[in-house]
């Protein structure tokens, strides 16, 4: 899997892109079908925000924002949500082999 992590206005140390490296580095294990992963992180006055984009088989793109106080809770708080979108993406395409989906 590819990761990418662009800073916007380069205001974070060293340490914020190997967290968010690691952070997304994470995600592989909840949908093994993940070509790559690409962090934003950016900050706006008072809030730091991650944006969060992952691009999987046949050519789904799928996106998650997050906005908090800290560096750190904005990029847990993408992480979480990036990680119920790839088991809810796993889950639409296990039930629609099954022939369950729609």
């Amino acid at each position: 899997m590819k990761t990418e992590v662009a800073i916007l206005h380069k205001e974070y140390p060293e340490t914020v892109r190997d967290l968010a490296v690691s952070k997304i580095e994470h995600l592989i294990r909840y949908f093994d079908g993940t070509v790559s992963i690409r962090a934003v992180l950016e900050r706006q006055k008072e809030e730091h925000r991650v944006e969060l984009v992952a691009n999987v088989r046949q050519g789904v793109v799928l996106v998650v924002d997050a906005k908090e106080t800290t560096v750190g809770a904005a990029l847990d708080e993408a992480v979480d949500r990036m990680r119920r979108v790839l088991r809810r993406h796993k889950d639409k395409i296990k039930d629609k082999r099954k022939g369950r989906g729609k």
